[in-house]
């Protein structure tokens, strides 16, 4: 009898350290799924009643992974070929807007930019409140709720970013 309630436990405490791994899920919005790649870093802040915060993803991709995403990024909706342009650099990295900088708005704990530099790859942006896959406009809106990213196809690394203000 108490061989078999130490096997029971046993395997409930094996189930329980298994259910605890980190599930990790994209936004939709991007049409990427994390499983596709490893996961290197996941942080979201976002909480309490309002929901406002950052999230923040970075997936590597093996090689044969990368060219498959690659291949699906190219004429998918919201990606496009790097550099990243009008109100999205503004919005991610910084600019200077009207005679001043502005930006960036995208940032990590440290209040830089969240998002790196990438020269190679392609960017995204889902403006959550137009529901739109553009940037043009947004730093007008009374808040900013949007998922930005940058996939990197010379580390084979996707960062995505997620503001909600």
């Amino acid at each position: 009898m108490k061989r078999s309630m130490l096997l029971c436990l046993a395997l409930l405490l094996a189930l329980w350290s298994a259910a605890c791994g980190e599930t990790v899920s994209l936004p939709k919005s991007l049409g990427v799924n994390a499983s596709q790649g490893t996961v290197q870093d996941h942080w979201d802040d976002h909480g309490g009643f309002h929901g406002d915060g950052t999230a923040y993803w970075e997936i590597a991709f093996s090689p044969e992974e990368a060219a498959a995403l690659e291949k699906s990024l190219q004429g998918a909706q919201g990606w496009q070929p790097l550099p990243v342009d009008g109100d999205a650099q503004a919005l991610l990295y910084g600019a200077e807007r009207q005679g001043h900088y502005s930006g960036p708005y995208l940032t990590g704990q440290d209040g830089e930019a969240l998002l790196p530099p990438v020269e190679e790859g392609y960017w995204f942006f889902y403006n959550k409140q137009t529901d739109s896959y553009t940037a043009a406009g947004a730093l007008n809106q009374p808040s900013l709720n949007f998922t930005a990213a940058v996939y990197d196809s010379q580390s084979r690394t996707l960062y995505c970013g997620e503001l909600d203000t």
